[in-house]
């Protein structure tokens, strides 16, 4: 027997696929060459094309979401200064009516202490009239009582009318004014 690399030697010589054939070669490379010519004619041509088409559809749809996220970035923008501009309306409309609810209160008191005034003036106006009222009445009274009693104690020397006469002189020479007041 002889060494194992004889041995191997031995058994390829044995396979045809393995040992060299210089027409076979030439004919697979003449096929591989007409096979390429074939797919770079028929068919790369149309798979480049979807590729491209592809490649288009994939940048505008890119595209197409890098404008929706502007415009989405946009409309919260606007969004955001339409809510400070509601706020702000919002606050202001708050503000403006707590100073109406402010003035309609401070009319509302004026026009009560307006009113307890009038009432105050009309009442005094009222006590005025009747203090007076009363005075003449005492007065007439007053002057009266001391007619009659002028009468009785000088026994109709004098006319009533000249009693009445010197009776007011004595009266008005007299200070009423303090009963008024009190």
């Amino acid at each position: 027997m002889g060494t194992p690399l004889a041995e191997v030697h031995a058994r390829h010589a044995e396979n045809v696929l393995l040992a060299p054939s210089p027409g076979l070669m030439i004919w697979t490379a003449i096929t591989f060459g007409l096979c390429l010519l074939i797919l770079t004619k028929y068919v790369f041509p149309p798979v480049n094309a979807m590729i491209e088409k592809r490649r288009a559809q994939i940048t505008e749809s890119i595209e197409e979401a890098t404008r929706s996220r502007d415009e989405a970035v946009a409309l919260l923008e606007e969004y955001k200064v339409r809510l400070a501009d509601a706020q702000k309306e919002a606050d202001a409309l708050r503000e403006r009516g707590r100073k109406e609810g402010e003035r309609r209160g401070t009319e509302i008191v004026s026009q009560a202490q307006e009113q307890r005034e009038r009432v105050l003036a009309d009442t005094q106006s009222q006590l005025d009239a009747e203090t007076r009222k009363a005075a003449t009445g005492l007065r007439d009274n007053v002057v009266d009582l001391a007619v009659a009693t002028a009468q009785k104690a000088t026994r109709g020397a004098l006319s009533e009318a000249d009693h009445r006469r010197l009776i007011e002189q004595a009266i008005d020479e007299a200070d009423l004014s303090r009963l008024s007041r009190s």
